[in-house]
């Protein structure tokens, strides 16, 4: 199959390896993927500690299912950013960051802003909907395995 059938490709077709920016797809590099993928994983490794004390909802059910949501969403937003090869925050401040493109270049074009934005809330929004669903899912299960 060729490449124009999935879309703009964050590589180029004569630079195996090489990450380049395209608007609203990609913005990071591998390096960046690494970062966000370690920080998905040890933010699981605090969701799991932090759902270690799940009986503190029977006590402050507010506070601490706003803080498992949170931590959640964290994770997955984390998680997201390393598989979309895209930065929230950069897409949001108009910048990107790939090494072979001056290291942190802000992005000039409105129209290349406005898809990265659009990109960068999409993810936030996928991220917090993630986050709230496995939050739920998650104190569901230890309630009931609890009685």
């Amino acid at each position: 199959m060729k490449d124009e059938e999935f879309g703009p490709s964050s590589r180029n077709p004569g630079d195996p390896g090489v990450d380049t920016y395209v608007p609203g797809v990609c913005n990071i590099d591998r390096k960046g993927r690494w970062i966000r993928g370690g920080g998905a994983f040890l933010g699981l490794v605090f969701v799991v500690i932090y759902n270690e004390k799940w009986r503190l909802v029977l006590t402050y059910p507010a506070p601490y299912a706003t803080g498992m949501v949170l931590l959640a969403t964290g994770t997955a937003l984390s998680l997201i950013q390393a598989m979309a090869s895209f930065c929230v925050v950069d897409g949001l401040l108009g910048r990107t960051f790939i090494p072979g493109e001056r290291l942190s270049a802000a992005v000039e074009s409105p129209e290349n802003r406005k898809k990265d934005r659009t990109r960068s809330f999409i993810l936030i929004g996928g991220a917090f909907v993630a986050g709230f669903l496995f939050s739920a899912v998650l104190l569901i299960s230890e309630i009931n395995a609890s009685r």
